[in-house]
């Protein structure tokens, strides 16, 4: 077995040396095959983290009416207090919201200085025990009569509710989105990959076809034939694979650390865990990959 192993590598390695030409073509293509997996999971690796980020922070903000009657707010405080679902229930004034914008915009004094009087409403700020049932607690602060009597929108109730949650939807639409493209361009840099390894596999068989027929004469097996041209597809499929993996690194050294600068507030990072899972399935799909196609090559180019 040993030798035969040692066969196969060494008449691989010829074959990807005398087509290195459709090689190197079908080991390019497979290379941005896996790079489009690779990058696509790694953003959804970080997207995941920066979702969980946001719903662990994710509130309800009400913006009350200038005026409004302490004792309807106080009403509504309790009201939501009761509700098993909420945590807290926190009332910010006028005052504390406009110093809490200047501190928010403390790079920008510019703003800050513009401002001649204070346009903020005032609030309450309410967490929950649970971010992920945000919806629920929402429509039942919408059908409550105190909250549309004194919110800032009574027109427009919607619009005097800020949650976080919205913007978690938005994040898995557009997450939706990119995978659905990454997808789709996974798939027809696949077919291509299959066509590349195809083609090269068949210029081997035919380039050694003589070779091929001596073999059957003395008897060789048919496994002891195919063997070197499915490890070639396996070759060059590993190293695609080995190079799309070399870019995920150099893009989580390069790229993620300049993200990381302009977005603070959010944990744009790839642990090393997923860095691992990423890169085995990058090499599990490269082999499936090059299996494939040298199989499909040889059933139909190489009848033994």
């Amino acid at each position: 077995m040993a030798i035969n192993i040692g066969y196969f590598v060494r008449e691989s390695a010829v074959n990807f040396r005398r087509n290195w030409v459709m090689s190197l073509g079908a080991v390019i293509t497979i290379y941005l095959s896996l790079l489009l997996v690779g990058v696509s999971m790694a953003t959804g690796f970080i997207v995941s983290e920066i979702v969980k980020s946001v719903e662990d922070k994710v509130s309800i903000q009400i913006f009350l009416k200038d005026g409004a009657a302490t004792e309807d707010v106080e009403i509504l405080q309790a009201w939501l207090l009761a509700d098993d679902q909420v945590d807290t229930v926190n009332y910010v004034s006028k005052e504390e919201a406009l110093q809490r914008f200047k501190e928010e915009m403390a790079g920008s004094p510019e703003i800050v200085e513009n401002i001649r009087e204070n346009p903020l409403p005032a609030s309450l700020d309410v967490t929950l025990k649970d971010p992920r049932i945000v919806e629920d607690v929402v429509a039942k602060i919408k059908a409550n009569e105190t909250f549309l009597k004194i919110c800032d929108r009574p027109d427009e109730p919607e619009e005097s509710l800020k949650y976080g949650q919205q913007i978690v939807n938005r994040l898995f639409a557009f997450t939706r989105i990119v995978r659905i493209i990454g997808v789709v361009f996974v798939a027809m840099l696949a077919v291509v990959s299959l066509i590349f390894i195809n083609n090269t596999i068949r210029l081997a068989i035919y380039s050694r076809r003589k070779e091929i027929g001596i073999m059957r004469l003395v008897g060789a097996s048919n496994w002891f034939i195919r063997g070197p041209f499915l490890l070639e597809g396996v070759m060059q499929s590993l190293l695609g694979a080995a190079l799309a993996i070399l870019t995920v690194l150099v893009i989580q050294a390069t790229v993620l650390p300049r993200l990381r600068d302009a977005l603070p507030f959010l944990p744009v990072d790839l642990a090393a865990g997923a860095m691992i899972q990423l890169a085995l399935v990058l090499v599990i799909a490269g082999v499936v990959i090059g299996l494939i196609g040298a199989g499909f090559a040889l059933r139909r180019y190489l009848k033994v």
